[in-house]
């Protein structure tokens, strides 16, 4: 199963100016080619409608709703979400590959199918043995606008987090009934989740209700946090009101490239390059870099090509976090054909620690409501 999200393809022609591996440098240039922005510029007349998120159509899950954030692994379980006490709002990542749009449109059935059977399937449904799941559709940017980013990528960023925002105060207003919460995303909509405690969590009184955030597929730099007032990085498996972060690598890999080319787009200084990320282990739920063993790796998880979900597979790989990496172990075919050049495992991030991530998520919301 090939996973939408791909905002690592931006930083894929930076690490290739700085590597000997001439072929992954083509395969880098040959995504690049095969995915340049909209030749033409950004226009918000030209934007498809806004969605109306008081229609479940606008939704790609709710617990009301049997959809693909249902589904679990062979032999595992999940919850009533009808009666969950706390609540996941999950944003995915980007699925949209167009080279005549900017943006994505909501109503288009193809790119929903594939939304759905995708990252709400293998990413949004590691949250059903916790909570109730919801995760709105938005007119995220479309892949180009990454991989060669501009004041047009700034404003189509703008309009999907316009999105965003709108879903979430719906989601509070409409939904959440001053339950606790988590913001979940992958990507870009790790990116957009970024934004969202930036300008609406941190600091209001709905800070207080968020369990944490797992900002997946993301880099984020240490000197984020002192910007906030509520939200700090996690640093364990029990804390709470905090981020979650890392992105996957394979052993003996270099992601600080990589890392660079995300501080440009996000107009950070040239300093970018020395400032230390933060990242945890899911593995170990440790933020230092020691090597989490196999045996801590509780379950990785493809949903598989068959008619049904496949198993779990504990002690596929063992991971090291280093300057917000999980560097892993090599995890056999099916996951490499899910690698992305130089060694980017962007594609697996939740996949690689499903289990362990789905056994977190529980483990926090009982933190919280034991405070």
């Amino acid at each position: 199963m090939r996973i939408g999200g791909w905002i690592g393809f931006g930083g894929l022609l930076v690490a290739g100016a700085a590597t000997p591996a001439m072929p992954q440098i083509g395969e880098a240039l040959k995504i690049a080619r095969n995915n340049q922005p909209p030749p033409f510029a950004f226009d918000p007349r030209r934007a498809p409608p806004a969605p109306d998120y008081a229609r479940a159509s606008n939704w790609a899950a709710l617990p009301t709703t049997r959809d693909e954030a249902d589904v679990t692994p062979r032999g595992v379980t999940g919850i009533d979400q009808r009666s969950a006490d706390a609540d996941v709002f999950f944003i995915y990542p980007t699925v949209l590959m167009s080279r005549t749009h900017w943006n994505a449109d909501v109503g288009d059935a193809a790119l929903n199918r594939k939304i759905e059977d995708t990252t709400i399937r293998a990413q949004a449904s590691v949250f059903n043995g916790c909570c109730a799941i919801y995760a709105p559709r938005y007119r995220q940017m479309t892949l180009g606008g990454y991989i060669k980013w501009s004041a047009n990528s700034e404003a189509a960023t703008e309009l999907a987090y316009g999105d965003v925002a709108r879903a979430f105060r719906y989601f509070l207003a409409n939904h959440n009934k001053g339950r606790p919460f988590i913001i979940a995303g992958h990507s870009q909509g790790s990116r957009l989740g970024r934004l969202l405690i930036e300008r609406e969590i941190d600091g209001k009184a709905v800070a207080r209700r968020m369990i944490a955030a797992y900002l997946i597929g993301t880099w984020i730099e240490k000197d984020w946090f002192k910007g906030l007032r509520d939200v700090r990085a996690c640093t364990q498996a029990y804390d709470t009101g905090c981020v979650v972060t890392w992105s996957t690598y394979a052993q003996g890999r270099n992601a600080s490239l990589q890392r660079v080319n995300i501080g440009r787009q996000s107009k950070y200084t040239p300093e970018t390059r020395i400032r230390p990320y933060v990242g945890i282990n899911p593995y170990s739920w440790s933020a230092g870099d020691t090597m989490a063993p196999k045996a801590m790796n509780k379950g990785s998880w493809l949903y598989g090509a068959g008619a049904g979900s496949a198993a779990p597979v504990p002690g596929l790989v063992s991971g090291r976090m280093r300057d917000g990496a999980l560097y892993i172990s090599p995890p056999g075919k099916a996951y490499t054909d899910l690698m992305i050049p130089f060694g980017n495992f962007h594609n697996a991030d939740y996949n690689i620690a499903y289990m362990n991530l789905r056994e977190n998520a529980v483990v926090r919301v009982g933190a919280f409501w034991k405070q």
